[in-house]
């Protein structure tokens, strides 16, 4: 529906991305962003009202990102960007223009006391550092969780993974 990656070849282009990073070492960023009060859209304002919402987020995300970044839609209300080339200030930066573009979702609010928003979490994979993917996939969803249970409508950011063995 959204013409986006699905979330199959999302992780077939991110596991793409993973090899070329170990090639070609650079900071990259995983975002999962995740639609806040978007059940009471769909059960208040219908699944049109809600596919609506969809597409709206889709643009946001689409017109905030490069084109040599990885923008998918992973199913429901859930989305995920891959920013290559990004350190965690850009991340940052980034999570913080989606949070303030994200004010024209509220037009689309069941009501005025569920806003119709979106949380982030990020999960930064550092220059020369490997992971694997199902860890960079939870610490991204992880952080996105956390970002709802701090009160919706923010980023959190993932603890890098710990380097077991280190002095």
């Amino acid at each position: 529906m959204t013409g986006l990656l699905n979330r199959g070849a999302f992780m077939e282009a991110l596991t793409r991305q993973l090899y070329r990073l170990e090639r070609d070492p650079e900071d990259a960023a995983l975002m999962y962003v995740d639609l806040d009060n978007f059940k009471a859209v769909n059960d208040t304002l219908g699944h049109q009202a809600g596919d609506e919402a969809l597409l709206k987020l889709r643009d946001i995300l689409v017109q905030q990102t490069r084109p040599t970044d990885l923008v998918c839609r992973l199913g429901g209300d859930e989305f995920a960007v891959f920013l290559n080339g990004a350190n965690i200030d850009i991340a940052k930066n980034r999570a913080e223009k989606f949070l303030e573009v994200s004010q024209e979702l509220r037009s689309y609010s069941a009501s005025d006391d569920k806003p119709l928003g979106m949380s982030v979490g990020i999960a930064v994979l550092e220059r020369n550092t490997s992971e694997p993917l199902d860890e960079l996939l939870a610490r991204a969803d992880s952080a996105m969780y956390d970002a709802k249970r701090s009160g919706k409508g923010q980023y959190a950011i993932a603890e890098m993974p710990s380097t077991q063995g280190a002095a």
